[in-house]
């Protein structure tokens, strides 16, 4: 009789776990049946992307001539990639234009954020750096002290913004770049993100090759053996210069849907995009235009190019031979690199933002009324990824020294992104060295302007880097 009823409590214990067990085991199950470790859900990353047409009017004028435009030799356009993961989204805002001024930065951030929703400051908005564009219209004041235009932008002409075709592409230009990241955001869709690299060094070239200090008698080198002169080859120094640094990576960053199939393609590297100019004077998206173009129809999805600190590199050749020549080995070496790439394990998505002073010279406290220039610089990271942007010019040392200190082992660095900054910026030593892109004009930070910013990505890339090691 004992041994019945201790068989029977032992049976009830048994009855009465059973559904304890399952509740339990339930969630262990589940993760099992769909092969993949809890959490992943919330690491889901979707994309979308969509481009829209910003093509002015011929009207308006060139500020490389100050007249007319007259032609559009190939579109410019916006293109918007939205990324997004749980309520977390940002937006990759790319302009076929000479710049990202402060002013028009302001004044697409407040439009897409309203639009869709999210902060202001999850939206990064970066320029080809394309010459045969304009410049960014300027919207409002107050954002670089009282410096309005850009010196370039009014060298050769008057500010343009009563001319009636010109404010009716100021207005369009914020109404596309809406209708680009609304369309991206309801193009949302699973995405896995892969990443490689190429070489691209044969297609580049850096304008400011150092000059040898002493031991020099003479020089056979002509003089002005630049582009314009019938003989000029690029990758030809004499004995008084040495060649000065290049970046010579091309990242592609490639968004896959569940088959495999391409979604969208990012690629990155620092070179001016004047091919074309200035031996053409209609409207034309340059190189990384025609690489793009190229791009979507060998490889698939759209493409978007992000700038890289370009501001002392150049293409090799110029001229519109160079633009399709350019075009077709970068299309080509993208495709390989496609083809090769690796896939990156899923992380957070987080955006981070920082603003610094920039000190100016003399003729830039003049010129704009402040002793300091506030300069943003932002970071949108992704798992082992992340994008930091630079404002103005800045010339490739910096992104080599930013990308050489990141604790991301896939970092990409921006230049011409969310403001003009101080213009051209080199590192601490650069404007010894003269030249253009140290000009009184052209460069109106001081010598530590490029240390500064520097140090201040570095920053920002640690800080984001540790926060989104604790998630």
């Amino acid at each position: 009789m004992r041994d019945q009823q201790s068989l029977m409590a032992l049976l009830k214990i048994h009855i009465l776990s059973l559904p304890l067990l399952l509740v339990i085991g339930l969630p262990v199950m589940l993760c099992a049946q769909n092969n993949e470790p809890a959490g992943a859900t919330e690491l889901q990353l979707k994309v979308g992307i969509a481009k829209a047409d910003i093509t002015p009017d011929t009207n308006i004028k060139n500020w490389v001539t100050g007249e007319k435009y007259g032609k559009v030799r190939d579109a410019l356009y916006v293109r918007a990639l939205v990324m997004s993961q749980g309520s977390e989204k940002v937006v990759l805002l790319q302009w076929d234009l000479v710049d990202a001024g402060e002013s028009s930065v302001y004044r697409v951030r407040t439009a897409i954020a309203e639009a869709l929703g999210i902060a202001a400051n999850h939206i990064l908005v970066n320029a080809s750096h394309n010459h045969s564009a304009p410049w960014a219209p300027v919207y409002d004041d107050q954002h670089r002290g009282k410096e309005r235009d850009t010196w370039w932008a009014v060298r050769y002409m008057p500010p343009q913004n009563d001319d009636p075709s010109f404010k009716r592409w100021m207005d369009r230009l914020i109404d596309q770049s809406v209708e680009a990241a609304l369309r991206a955001a309801q193009q949302l869709q699973p995405a896995s993100l892969w990443i490689g690299r190429a070489d691209v060094s044969a297609y580049l070239r850096n304008r400011r090759p150092r000059p040898v200090t002493h031991g020099i008698r003479e020089s056979d080198l002509p003089d002005n053996f630049n582009y314009r002169h019938e003989d000029w080859n690029p990758n030809i120094l004499s004995g008084d210069k040495t060649f000065g640094p290049v970046d010579r990576a091309m990242t592609l960053i490639s968004f896959r849907d569940s088959s495999g199939q391409s979604i969208a393609n990012i690629f990155h590297m620092a070179c001016h995009a004047v091919s074309i100019y200035p031996f053409m004077e209609s409207i034309s998206a340059d190189w990384p235009g025609e690489t793009m173009r190229r791009m979507n129809n060998q490889m698939g999805g759209e493409s978007l190019f992000l700038q890289g600190t370009a501001g002392d590199i150049n293409p090799w050749r110029r001229g519109t031979d160079a633009v399709n020549k350019m075009a077709e080995g970068l299309t080509d070496y993208a495709q390989t690199v496609y083809d090769y790439s690796a896939e990156l394990k899923p992380g957070p998505l987080k955006t981070h933002q920082t603003h610094v002073g920039l000190p100016l010279t003399d003729y830039g406290r003049e010129r704009t009324g402040l002793a300091v220039m506030p300069s943003e610089i932002q970071v949108v990271a992704y798992g082992s990824l992340a994008i930091v942007t630079l404002p103005g010019e800045p010339m490739t040392e910096l992104g080599v020294a930013i990308k050489r200190q990141s604790p991301y082992p896939q970092t990409l660095v921006l230049g011409y992104s969310n403001g003009n900054g101080v213009h051209y910026v080199g590192m601490p030593g650069e404007k010894a060295r003269g030249g253009y892109e140290t000009g009184r004009k052209t460069n109106i930070g001081t010598d530590r302007a490029g240390q500064i910013m520097v140090d201040a990505a570095v920053d920002l890339l640690v800080q984001s880097y540790n926060e989104n090691r604790k998630l």
